[in-house]
């Protein structure tokens, strides 16, 4: 996928995740006020006491219902939107690996050289063991 792409796709995710973030704090927020307004007590009216009663609990309750839904909305929108960072920066994970991997390489350079010398060394010294014994 090209940059532009990447890009076009990134900017429409984004789009889709703040109108479902909008639509879910909206959600939340109309349903908790309708049920502050069910809660409230209303005047004397034709309906009993009781089914008044009855019917504010009822709306209270599909509301309370409403709003659960909503913050699970919210719940999974945060989940996709951690996802959306993770793919979308896909990038800026692999610029660290290359720069981990050549830090490495000059690390297993280095280690290479310092290896080579304590062998040459070595053998420098073996030779001169070898000359003395065979001297003696």
């Amino acid at each position: 996928m090209s940059r532009v792409a990447r890009a076009g796709a990134s900017q429409l995710d984004e789009v889709h995740l703040t109108s479902r973030l909008r639509e879910s704090i909206k959600s939340l927020l109309d349903n908790f006020v309708a049920i502050l307004k069910a809660a409230k007590v209303e005047e004397e009216n034709q309906i009993t006491d009781n089914v008044q009663g009855e019917h504010s609990q009822q709306q209270m309750q599909v509301r309370a219902s409403n709003m659960v839904r909503a913050s699970e909305g919210l719940l999974r929108l945060s989940g996709d939107i951690k996802e959306c960072l993770i793919l979308n920066d896909l990038p800026a994970l692999h610029e660290q690996h290359t720069a981990r991997r050549a830090e490495l390489d000059d690390i297993n350079a280095r280690t290479q050289e310092a290896l080579e010398k304590v062998q040459e060394i070595l053998q420098r010294d073996i030779k001169n063991l070898q000359t003395s014994v065979e001297s003696s």
